[in-house]
């Protein structure tokens, strides 16, 4: 889990595909999984690891099982949030955002 921030950021990178998706977005990011803190910043079609953020436009929280399945489109995040499994503090538009992101990204933690 610890290598999360860096594998969004290499599969961000290889698929041209996510960058499309969020070519004209840009906001920070805060994922809370288990005891790990993930910031993250989404800037022009680039996913970096965001170092002096404090505000973060979205905060997803979750146990690390889950926000792993969620990021590799293994589950829905929309599931996952009815279910209660994740917490995403953030407004509707970055909520459909990061669901077509991880659904269509797919990203794979499993391959370092």
């Amino acid at each position: 889990m610890e290598g999360l921030a860096d594998v969004l950021v290499r599969e961000a990178q290889t698929k041209g595909h996510v960058g499309y998706l969020l070519r004209n977005s840009t906001f920070s990011m805060l994922i809370l999984a288990g005891n790990k803190n993930i910031p993250l910043l989404i800037s022009n079609g680039a996913i970096k690891k965001a170092s002096r953020v404090k505000n973060f436009d979205i905060i997803m929280t979750g146990s690390e099982e889950t926000v792993l399945s969620v990021i590799a489109g293994k589950k829905k995040l929309r599931e996952a949030m009815l279910q209660k499994d994740i917490a995403l503090d953030t407004t509707f538009r970055k909520k459909l955002l990061l669901e077509s992101l991880f659904c269509l990204g797919k990203f794979s933690y499993a391959n370092p």
